[in-house]
């Protein structure tokens, strides 16, 4: 079982006709957790949930998937994110947060047979969600842990860069794009920053957008080309990689400590853009089903 901490929100996005959106359902967490019930791996879901009409449905669509939605739930509004950029350029949100069920107390503790657990992006950057995120992991015992900043920048706090920095150590995979580093960096040359982030976490992706991605671990260091898809929206692409990521890593026995070797990297980062490849040429986040990637010739591990 994975558990996966953090957003649940709707996305919307323009839609042909000035003024006219498509909902979708949304928030990168939600969207690993919903990535890796695709794929065939369990997972349960903790965050904040709406019992509004949208919360249902995302409730509806993560359990579809076999993901359980743990909460807590609220009698808030589900939570907002406006997409405010074209369909092939990297996406650009304006979030409505503030008095919505992002802001839920009270999140459940880990329930039996957690071996891993993804956190990440505006709930562990925003209190009072913040609070929650940390507080579960520093409950947490014996599990591996993967963490995804998911910086916005506008609305990442300053502050969030030490919370980062000061917590590596936590960390046993880190996956973020390459203006995450650049931010989190503030200033600092992007090599140096890479190079403190890979000595103090055994396995960093490093996500290059139409460069592909690039994976450390330990000596090795790995580089692979995006695939070749036809780009209708990039929104939920690096939360499918993610999802890819994890799904790979949790049929190869990594979460229960098996070594990973160059061969294994690579096989990981390849899955990975796999995923999320078949991701860009949806609308949304939408990732694949097993049944969608195996059709398209991706196994879930080689190893």
């Amino acid at each position: 079982m994975i558990a996966v901490l953090g957003e649940a929100l709707v996305d919307l996005l323009p839609a042909e006709r000035p003024g006219l959106w498509r909902a979708r359902a949304g928030g990168s967490p939600a969207n690993v957790a919903l990535g890796l019930g695709r794929l065939g791996v369990p997972a349960r879901f903790y965050g904040g949930l709406s019992r509004d009409g949208w919360g249902r449905w995302i409730r509806d669509r993560l359990r579809a998937a076999g993901v359980e939605a743990a909460g807590p739930f609220s009698e808030d509004p589900t939570p907002l994110a406006r997409v405010e950029a074209g369909a092939a350029e990297e996406a650009r949100y304006r979030f409505y947060l503030r008095g919505t069920a992002f802001e839920a107390a009270g999140w459940p503790q880990a329930g039996e047979g957690v071996r891993a657990v993804h956190a990440g992006s505006l709930a562990a950057a925003l209190p009072p969600a913040a609070d929650e995120v940390w507080g579960w992991l520093e409950r947490l015992e014996g599990a591996f842990v993967s963490f995804d900043p998911n910086v916005r920048p506008g609305l990442t706090p300053a502050a969030f860069r030490g919370v980062f920095w000061e917590r590596l150590d936590r960390f046993d995979l880190v996956k973020l794009s390459a203006a995450d580093l650049d931010w989190l960096a503030a200033g600092e040359d992007r090599d140096a920053a890479l190079a403190r982030l890979r000595a103090a976490v055994p396995w960093v992706v490093l996500t290059l957008g139409a460069g592909g991605a690039v994976g450390f671990c330990g000596a090795h260091e790995v580089h692979v080309p995006p695939p070749r898809v036809r780009v209708v929206d990039t929104v939920g692409a690096g939360d499918a990689f993610t999802a890819g990521l994890l799904a790979w890593a949790e049929a190869a026995g990594v979460f229960g400590g098996a070594p990973l070797d160059r061969a294994g990297l690579t096989a990981a980062l390849v899955f990975a853009c796999r995923v999320a490849g078949l991701t860009l040429e949806r609308v949304g986040a939408d990732p694949p089903t097993r049944k969608e990637l195996e059709a398209r010739g991706g196994e879930v591990c080689g190893a």
